[in-house]
């Protein structure tokens, strides 16, 4: 039964492609058209780069929504030497008629992977871990750690998806078997109860959860994508630095850093109030908040100029003292064999690229021009993508507030011919 459930939902903390055929079915129940209108933000750009948010990528966008009466709202920002770009369509939610714009608040789902192994980076960096340090030797000592063969878990299995865990813990939200829900009404009742679930999971848990986990080959070997891995990474790291929360881990270290103020775990009154409420198949979700020890694997909130401080920062078009670090989360260090988030098979549809992992980024590459990325998704109806080239200084960021369901973002890094993501591609490798 846990395998069911987690092959049908818990995937959506991080690219939502499992449930996408879940809940494709349920749009024959929902018609209807998006009434949304749409706004331009532009800030300092030269006129003559050709770095720009394309008539052609407005028009795909506008399409994706006014298509299939999601009610949702996108906002795409891009960002290069010469500035920064928004580009934003649809509405703050259903009572709030407020177009989004760059100051929009969104889900991003596992995208907030990246922060935590950035942390892991520059807590390397300062010498207070090793990245081959077996991860027992940050937990407590009752705590037992599967291994194999002898062969420990480190912490850079974790921050590789190399160490054998699962993609969630096999006691994570046991109590539902996949639904047989056809309705759409049932559908989102049955997300509604997930995301009901999800909430109270516990540290204890985690513990047993890692304790009754058999892995089945060596750690470092071979690439499985598991937010069970970076939440235990993110509180290992938490546990270290001696600070109260993983929340206050990443605000020291990487928020006010970077000046991310509209970034959070938790939403102030003040943030919510900007909240793009997320949807399924044109419902909207209520505000949901992953439990605490997954919270490094998909947990925050930002908005559009937010991360695209996060993206200059590694693309290195500011500096900061993040610079080694986030240098060192760049590098190749494991193939993927061609999984994407969520374990999703991407082999034979992209022959003409190779797809890496470096520290949480994954890399995908034509032996001659390197795009870095990630994406992410939640069952509150979200899903998001963001990247950069490192050659170019060029990246992106898009966020949706609805699930891949009904406007799939998250898999735009795959250069999918003829698609959006081909666009993107495009504009990132120019």
């Amino acid at each position: 039964m846990i395998s069911g459930i987690i092959s049908l939902f818990l995937f959506t903390l991080v690219s939502s492609l499992t449930i996408t055929s879940f809940l494709n079915s349920s749009q024959e129940f929902f018609t209807g058209a998006v009434t949304s209108s749409l706004t331009t933000h532009k800030e300092p750009s030269n006129s003559t780069s050709a770095f720009e948010i394309t008539d052609e990528i407005k028009a795909h966008i506008n399409a994706l929504l006014e298509s299939n009466g999601t009610n949702a709202a996108i906002v795409i920002g891009i960002v290069d030497p010469n500035g920064t770009q928004f580009y934003s369509i649809g509405k703050i939610s259903d009572a709030n008629n407020t177009t989004v714009d760059q100051n929009t608040i969104f889900a991003i789902g596992s995208n907030t992977k990246v922060f935590t192994t950035v942390l892991l980076a520059e807590m390397v960096e300062d010498g207070l871990i090793k990245l081959n340090d077996p991860i027992e030797k940050y937990l407590p000592s009752n705590v037992i750690v599967p291994q194999y063969k002898g062969h420990k878990i480190t912490l850079e299995n974790l921050a590789t998806h190399t160490s054998g865990l699962p993609e969630f813990p096999p006691n994570y939200c046991p109590i539902f078997a996949v639904s047989n829900a056809q309705t759409l009404d049932d559908k989102v009742q049955y997300v509604r109860n997930l995301m009901s679930c999800t909430k109270n999971y516990t540290f204890d848990q985690l513990y047993q959860g890692l304790a009754n986990t058999t892995i089945t080959r060596e750690p470092g070997s071979k690439y499985e994508y598991s937010t069970f891995g970076v939440g235990l990474l993110g509180h290992i790291l938490t546990l270290k630095s001696n600070m109260s929360s993983y929340d206050e881990l990443l605000t020291k270290r990487i928020l006010d850093v970077l000046g991310m103020n509209n970034t959070s775990i938790y939403l102030s009154d003040e943030l919510k109030s900007r909240l793009a409420i997320g949807h399924l198949s044109g419902r909207e979700f209520p505000l949901w908040n992953i439990s605490n020890p997954l919270v490094p694997g998909g947990g925050l909130y930002s908005t559009a100029t937010d991360l695209l401080k996060f993206i200059s920062a590694n693309a290195g078009l500011i500096k900061t003292k993040l610079d080694s670090a986030m240098q060192s989360s760049h590098l190749i260090r494991h193939s993927t064999g061609f999984l994407i988030p969520n374990n999703i098979d991407v082999s034979g549809k992209n022959d003409d690229i190779d797809l890496y992992i470096g520290l949480g980024w994954l890399i995908t590459t034509n032996l001659g021009n390197e795009i870095i990325w990630h994406n992410g998704g939640t069952i509150g109806g979200y899903n998001a993508f963001m990247g950069f080239n490192p050659a170019t200084n060029r990246g992106i960021v898009v966020l949706c507030n609805t699930g891949v369901a009904d406007v799939d973002i998250s898999t735009l890094g795959l250069n999918e011919k003829g698609k959006l993501s081909s666009l993107i591609w495009n504009l990132l490798s120019q």
